[in-house]
């Protein structure tokens, strides 16, 4: 694997666990936003936040976006994007491999893959805030 491979997969690990460890920190979601009030409550009803906004629309839509990354809701992206880093890694491996007879149908799969692999963890990356400086 590259530097530049290598670099981003460390770069996606501690972006990724750093959204988990807090997301474990927090009160249980789901969370709620409540109309009645300008607070959104975990699941027992605690409140964890106050939505502010210049307009009660703007507050409201502040409110759902909250509630909407609940620790549970961060936890199960978190997860989700771990397998696809996984996925990947194990392509790459496979890619990489040298050109066994037994593997071959396996290894021209995962090289006409990899490519698109690449993008998406890059993608994957820039939405953790990955940018052309860490290249």
């Amino acid at each position: 694997m590259t530097a530049q491979g290598e670099a981003i997969l460390a770069y996606l690990d501690s972006a990724i666990t750093a959204r988990e460890e807090l997301a474990q920190s927090l009160p249980a979601g789901p969370w709620t936003a409540r109309p009645d009030d300008d607070v959104v409550v975990a699941a027992d009803l605690i409140s964890v936040a106050e939505a502010f906004a210049l307009s009660s629309r703007q507050t409201r839509a502040v409110q759902a976006h909250i509630a909407l990354h609940d620790p549970k809701s961060v936890l199960r992206r978190c997860a989700a994007d771990r397998k696809i880093v996984d996925l990947y890694t194990a392509t790459k491996r496979l890619a990489e491999h040298d050109d066994d007879p037994n593997v071959i149908d396996l290894l021209t799969a995962a090289r006409q893959n990899l490519r698109a692999l690449e993008s998406v963890v890059q993608s994957l990356a820039e939405g953790y805030g990955w940018t052309e400086g860490d290249r």
